[in-house]
């Protein structure tokens, strides 16, 4: 979804503005359901029905913040809740703590929105391709298009709501009246309609440069990517849980399916590892390489990017706002104003997801991508404030003395314009390419072809020793799995993935049980319970019985 795409958000947004902070998002049948036949018309309708789907994306702070941060990284070991002190937000020290309530408002914002985009993303399944009889000036290869946009959104939601909560209602068409209270589904099902849905919109998408000025759209090279993730996680599933837990069962070893996507997908020449020769780029922070430059609004859309939220500051307000929360969420939340005697001074951001001290000593020192990811006290790095000054960060009240950069904006995009806490304007990228080529790594070490699997991961780390002056990392001589953990762990450091991954591998409890809180809390991750979050409390009650919370969560 390009920039421009955005205008067809105006109309969409007057209309579900008043529920973007609600809990009533699956309460929507009667109004489209009276006005289907009167819309799905013209090839404008087919376009505004795909940007339904993809508008859900920018629900305030749900694909950000609550999947990125609060249900990606703080239940993990590399991150903090933050804040003000230890006592700030207790649900996100809950969150840190492996204790949350199912009554948590944000378990409700994820799963409804996904699940509203995943309603728009049938209807327009259902409706989009009768178009080309009711609309004579209908392009064809477009409404197929939609119709495979649509596919592939439904099945990124579907991927992100089993990673996060396990099995959950499949709905693959529109509801009738007498559907809506549905059982979990297995995890297996709901991944045999993802491999569906993408395995079919690759066959009608576009490559990335197919799109034209179209930047942002779902493409071939997304489908493929998230397709070989997907067959990444259900063969870690198989691998690690297959025949022990009944939550797993069906699931096989996928690893030459994996491998093969994302092989197409490298070998496409869509996408590249930024950075990877060396040079330099232009940004709000000056010229910087690479890796830094790809955590910039600058580096928005460049062809590290597989597939990004599209965010934008318009300064259009509160409900229209549609840009990302992780700066004010992320950022520092303290500096020395040499203005005041260099006292202790609030930045107006809220350091949340702080990096753990284990996260920054697995980057190996020298590695670049450390300096690009976040500032640790006794460093000399400095912070944007208002009106571009640089100042200081202050570590006061940060409990572990370190903070998140990665999803900084400048003062001059985001604080100066007078925007709310949710419209800076850097997208959140869902897929990198980074990322292919570690899951192809991943994919090859487990059949057995140690050497591919260290040619990808090589590749990586010589993107991140170009984008450096030290050397570091050097080329691995050798890989082994515990090389592939580390390495996805420093490449993808804030970016919301840690969770996931160290329970995909079956390594969570020996993490997490071995290492207590910043503030000296003893986790306790329950295998059985803890791999996936709980469902909403909300959800199971309106369910009439069919819902039922995994062990451990009820």
């Amino acid at each position: 979804m390009n920039k421009s795409i955005f205008k067809y958000l105006s109309f969409l947004l007057l209309g579900i503005a008043s529920l973007g902070c609600s809990s009533e998002f699956l309460d929507v049948k009667p109004q489209a359901a009276e006005n289907s036949a009167a819309f799905y018309l013209t090839q404008e309708h087919a376009d505004q029905a795909i940007t339904a789907a993809y508008a859900m994306f920018n629900n305030i702070g749900v694909w950000d913040v609550g999947v990125i941060q609060r249900l990606g990284d703080i239940p993990s070991d590399d991150a903090e809740a933050g804040g003000a002190s230890e006592l700030d937000v207790p649900e996100l020290q809950d969150f840190n703590r492996l204790t949350p309530l199912t009554t948590n408002g944000v378990f409700s914002e994820v799963f409804g929105t996904m699940y509203r985009s995943i309603y728009f993303c049938n209807i327009a399944i259902e409706e989009i391709p009768s178009i080309i009889e009711t609309d004579k000036n209908a392009d064809p290869v477009l409404i197929d298009r939609r119709v495979a946009e649509a596919k592939f959104c439904r099945a990124i939601n579907y991927f992100y709501l089993t990673m996060l909560f396990g099995g959950v209602p499949l709905v693959d068409h529109v509801l009738g009246s007498d559907e809506f209270e549905a059982p979990r589904t297995d995890i297996k099902k709901i991944y045999d309609l993802i491999e569906q849905d993408l395995k079919e919109a690759i066959e009608v998408l576009p490559e990335r440069s197919g799109w034209g000025t179209e930047t942002g759209r779902a493409t071939k090279g997304a489908a493929k990517a998230l397709l070989a993730r997907t067959y990444l996680f259900e063969s870690s599933y198989a691998k690690n849980y297959g025949g022990k837990d009944k939550r797993f069962d069906g699931m096989t070893e996928r690893w030459a399916e994996s491998l093969k996507y994302s092989e197409e997908v490298i070998n496409s020449n869509e996408y590249e590892l930024i950075g990877i020769n060396g040079e330099k780029y232009d940004s709000w922070r000056g010229q910087v390489n690479g890796y830094r430059y790809i955590f910039t609004s600058d580096g928005d859309n460049s062809k590290e990017g597989v597939f990004e939220i599209q965010c934008i500051q318009e300064g259009l307000g509160w409900s229209a706002a549609r840009g990302n929360a992780l700066a004010q969420w992320s950022a520092a939340r303290w500096f020395y104003d040499p203005a005041s005697d260099n006292l202790p001074t609030e930045t107006g951001m809220w350091g949340f997801g702080i990096p753990t001290q284990a996260l920054w000593d697995s980057f190996e020192p020298g590695d670049p991508r450390r300096d690009a990811s976040m500032v640790h006290e006794g460093g000399i790095d400095s912070m944007q404030t208002s009106k571009g000054k640089w100042v200081p960060y202050c570590y006061d009240h940060c409990i572990t003395k370190i903070y998140s950069t990665k999803w900084e904006a400048s003062s001059a995009e985001f604080k100066d314009k007078g925007g709310p806490w949710h419209s800076a304007p850097q997208n959140v990228r869902l897929i990198r390419i980074s990322e292919v080529y570690l899951n192809a790594a991943e994919a090859a070490l487990m059949m057995g072809d140690a050497g591919k699997a260290l040619t990808y991961v090589n590749k990586v780390r010589e993107r991140a020793r170009n984008c450096g002056t030290t050397g570091i990392p050097a080329p691995l001589a050798s890989v082994t799995m515990a090389d592939i953990i580390k390495e996805r762990r420093v490449e993808f450091a804030s970016e919301g993935k840690r969770y996931a991954d160290i329970v995909r591998w079956g390594i969570a409890a020996d993490l997490l049980n071995a290492t207590p809180t910043a503030d000296g809390f003893v986790r306790e991750f329950v295998v059985g319970k803890h791999e996936f979050h709980p469902l909403p409390a909300r959800e199971v009650t309106l369910s009439g019985g069919k819902l039922v919370q995994y062990d451990g969560w009820q």
